[in-house]
């Protein structure tokens, strides 16, 4: 197997087992659903990291394809590999609590309200991965990320998504609630939160005129 399939296989894998993650914890009722899904995602995030560089995430992709650390090639495969992962996972967590996926619906129930908690979660997540990895602390990537995600989930109406790997796994959500008009625009604004972290990120990382 070739350097990039291996990478693809394993954000295949990742984004998979986070999403079951997803679907389980909340198909399961249970009150620790969000430390259930964020400590999953902290932990794919570290068990990938060595090999894909545990983006796990196409806004995380295209923010590193943005400061070009990885090429065309690479985002698209990943981004191919994480949205397959999205939908596997949709189907394992599913069938983990004896449920069937449904057929996305078209409505649109989009609000500036879940606009804004998708922006503004994503934009920290991005901000996170990129501060941390542009300053040689990529070790820590794997705790923040996942304590942001738990963070951002409890105190935004959406559950701080945050991912449009994720918000396209939750299209097929058993019972529905997730829409593909509701969904797009969800992923919009989320690559447009990794674009607006590269911006601060590279203002801060700016030096003082003299």
């Amino acid at each position: 197997m070739n350097t990039l399939a291996k990478k693809m296989l394993a954000e295949f894998i990742g984004v998979t087992v986070f999403v079951t993650s997803i679907y389980g914890a909340v198909l399961s009722g249970t009150g620790i659903a969000t430390i259930a899904l964020a400590t999953s995602l902290g932990l794919m995030i570290l068990l990938t990291a060595g090999i894909s560089g545990g983006h796990l995430n196409p806004a995380v992709s295209l923010y590193f394809f943005a400061r070009k650390a990885i090429d065309a090639p690479h985002l698209l495969a990943y981004i191919v590999a994480q949205l397959a992962g999205g939908f596997a996972g949709s189907l394992i967590g599913s069938t983990l609590w004896q449920k069937t996926i449904q057929a996305p619906t078209m409505d649109n129930g989009n609000s500036l309200a879940t606009l804004l908690a998708e922006f503004f979660s994503t934009v920290g997540l991005v901000w996170l991965v990129g501060a941390l990895a542009k300053s040689n602390r990529g070790a820590l990537i794997p705790a923040a990320v996942g304590l942001w995600v738990a963070a951002a989930a409890a105190f935004t109406p959406t559950g701080a998504q945050a991912n449009p790997a994720v918000s396209f796994g939750l299209l097929f959500f058993p019972g529905g609630g997730h829409p593909v008009g509701t969904q797009g625009g969800l992923i919009l604004v989320q690559l447009a939160g990794a674009m607006v972290a590269l911006v601060l990120i590279n203002i801060f990382d700016e030096k003082p005129a003299k």
